[in-house]
């Protein structure tokens, strides 16, 4: 099975670091920045609300 949270956190990660850099750039590249930040949440939000299917993780918290 492929490893969707290792390619989750890569992806996070990479869309931080342009996040980031576009945001030091002219204000000409705010509404790029801005959809990409909520793309970027919005994924993150879906992310954490979906079930955790790896029953094997030591960072899955019982409620």
């Amino acid at each position: 099975m492929p490893d969707y949270k290792a390619m989750y956190y890569h992806l996070a990660g990479r869309m931080a670091t342009a996040v980031d850099a576009l945001e030091a750039t002219t204000n000409a590249l705010a509404d790029i920045t801005k959809k990409l930040k909520l793309a970027q949440q919005t994924t993150e939000e879906m992310f954490i609300s979906s079930p955790d299917d790896d029953a094997d993780s030591t960072d899955h918290v019982s409620e």
